[in-house]
């Protein structure tokens, strides 16, 4: 299958857990949050100021930003609207969580 339009259509080979476009019109929305899987913001417009694995970064097209399972990121402020990334969740790892993972809610699997 050489088209993926949503995780339903995802070839068995393909190890991502999910994939999508954000659009993040407002910081004060966006969650701090982790996942069970690492995950990769390309973005292709706008610019952020984010937080990735305890730093702080500003994003714009053709940044990718990588954080690892169990690392906590946030966009922290848009700089330069629209904000938008293809994002990327790879295969699940560890506890096997789908979705967003908060701390003090849900804890990072101590084995990653």
């Amino acid at each position: 299958m050489p088209i993926m339009r949503g995780p339903d259509d995802k070839p068995e080979w393909v190890g991502w857990s999910a994939f999508g476009v954000g659009d993040v019109k407002d910081a004060a929305a966006f969650d701090r949050h982790f996942h069970d899987a690492d995950e990769y913001w390309l973005v292709f417009s706008g610019r952020a100021r984010v937080l990735s694995e305890g730093r702080e970064y500003e994003i714009g097209p053709g940044d990718i930003l990588c954080t690892r399972m169990g690392e906590e990121h946030d966009v922290l402020e848009i700089l330069e609207h629209p904000f938008r990334s293809f994002w990327i969740e790879d295969e699940l790892r560890g506890q096997r969580r789908a979705g967003h993972l908060h701390l003090g809610l849900d804890e990072p699997d101590p084995d990653y």
